[in-house]
């Protein structure tokens, strides 16, 4: 079996190739404007070279992790979101379509509106930023395939040096004795993004088709998950200033009564199991221990 990760210099991307590395499931991986070791260049933007690589490499499995991941940066580059989001996906499906291969869709729980969380599989989306907007759109293109896996996840975290996920900087900000504003009114389910990697190679190489929620098993408020965080690391959760999510003034609306139901994904998996927000700070602070990003600890 051979699967092509696209994004896999990002924070998540990394996290499928480490697994897929661990599982010792023959992998390649894509870079787009960060090169790194032996990954391969591609900008699924690019209609005919997505497809003519995919044509080349032929593999089973494509995970797509690639996409332009800032929310508010989104809400004031629509074209470029749109065209990056939307139409790099409809490419990305095309070319899985032309070749035959799973396309696994790495997508979010602002799909809906944060009115009436926690969301099930089932649930309607309601998107209120544009960012969003680009995710449910390339949901469908997605959802047109005939194989296709559709991961919505949320508050991804791992140990990357290089990422800037809301664990890292809390822990790197409250390292510094800087103070962080964190949001009161925002619920979601912290995932690490190693044991996300975990779950949908499980998933993906079962053959499943179709919608699932993989996100950690704990629903709570991102200021909560802060206070774990300080917790875990033995930081001063005074340094943490809870506000409102109309005080931090973002660009883009924010969804805020959110979380994920995993009882679907949780059914299907037997080998991985899908974490709670203490197992996985604890294996964040190992990863950070092993890499010594954090000096300190």
């Amino acid at each position: 079996m051979q699967v092509l990760v696209i994004g896999a210099s990002g924070t998540v991307g990394k996290a499928f190739m480490k697994e897929l590395s661990r599982t010792g499931i023959s992998s390649l991986g894509t870079y787009y404007n960060r090169k790194q070791g032996t990954l391969s260049y591609l900008d699924m933007t690019d209609k005919d070279a997505t497809v003519q690589f995919l044509t080349r490499q032929r593999p089973e499995i494509v995970i797509q992790t690639a996409y332009q991941p800032n929310v508010d940066y989104c809400e004031d580059h629509r074209d470029e979101a749109w065209r990056t989001n939307v139409l790099g996906t409809e490419n990305v499906a095309k070319a899985c379509e032309a070749s035959h291969a799973k396309h696994v869709f790495i997508s979010t729980d602002y799909v809906f509106d944060g009115t009436a969380g926690p969301y099930s599989e089932e649930d309607a989306v309601n998107p209120i930023d544009y960012y969003a907007l680009t995710k449910v759109e390339s949901e469908k293109r997605v959802g047109s395939l005939s194989d296709y896996l559709i991961i919505r996840t949320g508050v991804v975290f791992d140990a990357d040096p290089e990422s800037k996920n809301f664990a890292l900087r809390v822990v790197n900000e409250l390292s510094a004795g800087r103070e962080l504003k964190v949001p009161i009114d925002q619920l979601g389910n912290p995932t690490l993004a190693s044991n996300l990697a975990a779950c949908v190679i499980e998933l993906a190489t079962k053959n499943k088709v179709g919608i699932y929620n993989v996100a950690g098993r704990t629903i709570i408020p991102r200021f909560d998950f802060a206070k774990l965080i300080c917790e875990k690391f033995t930081l001063n959760p005074s340094l943490i200033r809870p506000v409102t999510t109309e005080e931090l003034d973002q660009k883009a609306k924010r969804p805020k009564k959110l979380g994920l139901i995993v009882d679907k994904a949780s059914r299907e998996l037997t080998t991985t199991r899908i974490l709670d927000v203490r197992e996985a700070l604890s294996e964040f602070k190992d990863k950070l221990l092993r890499q010594a990003t954090v000096n300190k600890y």
